[in-house]
């Protein structure tokens, strides 16, 4: 016990000398301040804000931000993914979704903020785009007003409803949860501005 006390004694000292800058030496200079991450996201119950710095060439870099939703089915495959931003700050909000393949396109999608209301107090989402190599169809709508999302906001924590047509023209339902939106959408508003 006494030969490790001595060796440490003896040791470590050297050890800590051999850290300490020599005086006289060059010191590195700092590291510059990292820059912030052109990509950032925050989870808000089950809504995701995620924000993105763009920088086209010759323009000043803006920063644009959204709230999404994925809803997976039970084997864990996506059918609706919801999204509210706005391409810049001077444009309306718009909501978009994201849909199946495998819809009716004469017929637009509904979002109803409350499931158990009639179909006609729903908004509607005009399809703009189905590709597959996109991945799916494309339904959006500006947002000219709040009163979809003041509507949305009222639900709290309740679950809302996307209908469509499938391409059989059976209607499909998918039902998909707010907890979070609110708070989600008053950051992203606090970030984009």
């Amino acid at each position: 016990m006494r030969r490790l006390l001595l060796a440490c004694v003896l040791v470590c000292p050297s050890l800590a000398m051999a850290q300490a800058p020599r005086p006289g030496a060059p010191v590195a200079p700092a590291a510059p301040a990292p820059e912030p991450p052109d990509r950032t996201s925050a989870s808000f119950g089950d809504w995701t804000m995620r924000c993105e710095v763009l920088r086209p060439q010759g323009q000043p870099a803006t920063r644009s931000c959204e709230v999404v939703l994925t809803v997976a089915d039970q084997r864990g495959q996506p059918v609706l993914l919801l999204a509210v931003g706005r391409p810049a700050r001077t444009e309306p909000l718009r909501i978009i979704a994201q849909l199946p393949i495998e819809l009716r396109v004469d017929q637009p999608a509904r979002l109803l903020p409350d499931p158990n209301a009639p179909l006609a107090e729903g908004v509607t989402l005009p399809l703009r785009l189905c590709s597959a190599a996109r991945g799916g169809c494309f339904a959006e709508l500006e947002l000219r007003d709040d009163v979809a999302l003041r509507r949305l906001r009222a639900r709290g924590d309740n679950p809302g409803r996307v209908d469509f047509r499938d391409s059989a023209g059976r209607e499909v339902q998918v039902p998909f949860s707010l907890r979070g939106f609110g708070p989600a959408l008053d950051a992203m508003m606090r970030e984009a501005g």
